[in-house]
């Protein structure tokens, strides 16, 4: 009889512990329109995020930008020509987006940065979330913490923000027990569910 319920208390562990999904949330609703790709040379901002994840995320960035852009896309860390700041700041001022056309001399400009919170009320978050991704596994314990996505698009001929999304992901309520969800993973979730959105609402 104990083997038994040793077992099942096992089972139950590994279940929560591989089968838990991070939740997400897209929090800027106003965005109803996607990106137009056709056109103009686009530039890739530093991704302000930690280095545990960043060079990963700026591949994926990279990698899936380039399919709408193919070589008209290029990575601001491989020009050291530009004359730009380190961190471009999230819904930066018409002068701020020209400055960027008159340092960079390009048509579009990608900036994405990522941050964390946290939170032990449960109750304030409840059905809020959407869109399920499965990650990899790494085990730490429950703490509701949040990691916040935000991508957003300049065109720099205008000076104007053409597309702003900001993502928020966590991992689900496990009830109390340990948890198989990396931060890495809830972070390329966040990005995931952005792709998702501009893919359904941009045109090539």
């Amino acid at each position: 009889m104990k083997k038994n319920i040793v077992f099942l208390l096992l089972s139950l562990n590994i279940c929560f512990s591989s089968c838990s999904r991070g939740v997400y949330q897209k929090e800027i609703l106003t965005q109803t329109t996607g990106i137009d790709f056709s056109n103009g040379k686009w530039l890739l901002g530093n991704i302000d995020a930690d280095y545990s994840i960043k060079d990963k995320l700026t591949k994926i960035v990279v990698k899936d930008f380039s399919k709408y852009l193919n070589n008209r896309l290029v990575n601001s860390s491989n020009d050291k020509s530009l004359l730009i700041a380190n961190n471009i700041p999230l819904n930066p001022s018409k002068s701020v987006i020209l400055d960027l056309k008159k340092g960079t001399n390009y048509d579009y400009f990608i900036n994405i940065k990522y941050h964390n919170e946290n939170s032990h009320s449960l109750s304030s978050i409840a059905g809020k979330y959407i869109d399920n991704f499965t990650v990899d596994q790494y085990y730490y314990a429950k703490n509701w913490n949040y990691y916040i996505l935000q991508l957003e698009v300049y065109d720099l001929n205008l000076g104007q923000i053409i597309y702003s999304q900001r993502v928020r992901g966590t991992l689900g309520d496990n009830g109390g027990l340990t948890t198989s969800k990396p931060i890495k993973g809830i972070i390329i979730g966040c990005y995931q569910v952005i792709m998702k959105d501009i893919a359904m609402k941009s045109r090539n």
